[in-house]
């Protein structure tokens, strides 16, 4: 089987590389001239410092060089482990916003941006770095089997604001059993705060408010289904790679009858098609916030998508009260490194997943086939970026009623970064002591319509529909065919 593997890893570059030859263009790499303006965002005047945990990754650099755009006068210090890293990581920030400092005083804008070298699972290395920041923002995943020591050094360090990227479950269990430590310490602090889970989640929020509303008196939510799409590694860097191994070697929780369930053999399993627009045939009713549909619809268009545990699957249900169902699935492009990964999930059993070791293997020796995937994608996609994301959420109330809402932007690797941010200066600016996911601090209408507005205005959002009535939220086109394949493995 081994051998199978290393074949498979070989050729994928050709494989690549035929997919974009002969193969008709997918719609996630074609060009539509009508793409809205990009909104600038407003800026902040603050003067905050910000210590960025995995800041010389290609995430922790997008957070920084969007906290730059937004909060100028801010003092952001980058934490890794490799001095070379750090030095081009605070470049990169720098070059990135080239107005920084420019105010008229005559101080260096190395001051905005600098490195500091330490090993965050460190516990000595991580407090000395975080003595007297802001806010502290934790972005070196994977989080697979880790402890939110960072949280617990920025609730023992009298930090204002902690926000992390986090996805698994139980890392995200740790971290709100410490919500009443964070109260007492004044620390307001939100997990799984990047674009998926993060926006998602709040997405999710805003639609089954919607839901209901049209839903009249007593109306609840059934179904919760999310699904993703990222061009490549849309940026990210190889260590994503490496977190998406490690998770088809965990179990799917999702909710079904309205109850949480554990599938255990479900995630990587192929869910068939998603649209990540809304088809003229789907509106039932339009949002008075929503653009860029179109675009959507011609730089994304329908796309393959997998299950992968993504844990808004089961949290955001939790929040709803939800009575039905839920699912999380992710594609990528081209559409035959979805095929090439079916084929891995179904050959390699879960446990050889869930070993760190043999994760990090494939995904280093699956190298060839990101580079070439990549650089592909950048040299056929618009302003030769590569790195497309969008994310469809949906949510049907218990009458039947449903709502849709789509995102999209020009790279999933600023939509991380900037989300991170944004959730960041939020916190900063309207405090609630505690440790809360999304879901949980955006019950408010009018706080979770504050967050969305600066969520998807940031620059490269190419479209954001609002939530939006439609006739019907039908789940990947092949769901019911996982589920029964996944309830027949575990027999």
């Amino acid at each position: 089987m081994l051998h199978l593997l290393l074949l498979l890893n070989y050729y994928s570059p050709l494989l690549v590389a035929l997919a974009f030859l002969v193969v008709t263009p997918s719609p996630s790499l074609g060009f539509s001239p009508d793409a809205p303006a990009i909104r600038q965002p407003a800026i902040r005047s603050n003067d905050d410092t910000f210590v960025i945990l995995g800041g010389t990754g290609r995430i922790g650099t997008a957070v920084a060089s969007h906290l730059l755009l937004r909060a100028p006068k801010s003092r952001i210090i980058l934490v890794g482990r490799d001095d070379e890293r750090g030095t081009r990581a605070v470049s990169e920030v720098l070059g990135e916003n080239p107005s920084v400092g420019d105010d008229g005083d005559d101080g260096d804008d190395s001051d905005n941006v600098s490195f500091r070298k330490a090993d965050w699972r460190n516990d000595d290395e991580l407090r000395s770095v975080i003595g007297g920041c802001t806010c502290l923002i934790h972005t070196a995943g994977p989080f697979l089997e880790e402890k939110p020591t960072p949280l617990r050094a920025a609730i023992d360090s009298g930090c204002r604001a902690y926000v992390d990227v986090s996805d698994p479950l139980d890392y995200l269990e740790l971290s709100l059993a410490m919500s009443r430590d964070a109260e007492e310490s004044g620390l307001t602090a939100v997990l799984a705060a990047g674009a998926f889970p993060g926006m998602s989640n709040v997405m999710a929020v805003e639609a089954a408010s919607l839901c209901r509303e049209n839903g009249g008196e007593g109306a609840g939510v059934r179904d919760t289904r999310f699904n993703y799409f990222t061009a490549g590694l849309g940026g990210s860097g190889d260590v994503n790679l490496y977190i998406t191994n490690l998770g088809f070697g965990e179990p799917m929780a999702q909710y079904q009858g309205g109850g949480l369930r554990l599938y255990e053999a479900l995630s990587g399993l192929l869910l068939g098609k998603i649209s990540f627009y809304l088809s003229d045939a789907e509106w039932t009713q339009k949002s008075p916030v929503g653009f860029g549909n179109d675009e959507a619809r011609a730089r994304v268009g329908e796309q393959t998508v997998f299950a992968w545990p993504f844990p808004e699957a089961a949290t955001v249900p939790a929040e709803l009260g939800a009575s039905g169902e839920s699912s999380a699935a992710m594609g990528t492009a081209p559409d035959v490194w979805n095929d090439m990964l079916g084929i891995l999930v179904a050959l390699v059993p879960r446990k050889l997943w869930r070993s760190k070791r043999f994760s990090q293997f494939l995904a280093d020796f699956s190298q060839p086939l990101v580079k070439a995937t990549d650089f592909l994608l950048k040299l056929t996609s618009p302003g030769e970026v590569g790195e497309t994301h969008a994310m469809r959420v949906d949510v049907t109330g218990t009458d039947g009623s449903a709502v849709s809402v789509v995102q999209a932007h020009e790279s999933f690797r600023r939509c991380v970064g900037q989300s991170c941010a944004e959730f960041a200066l939020d916190l900063l600016e309207h405090p609630s002591p505690g440790v809360q996911l999304p879901e949980q601090r955006y019950r408010n209408d009018d706080a979770r319509r504050r967050i969305i507005k600066q969520l998807t205005s940031t620059p490269g959002t190419f479209a954001y529909t609002g939530p939006v009535a439609v006739s019907s939220a039908a789940p990947p086109s092949k769901l019911d065919q996982a589920l029964l394949k996944a309830n027949e493995a575990e027999i």
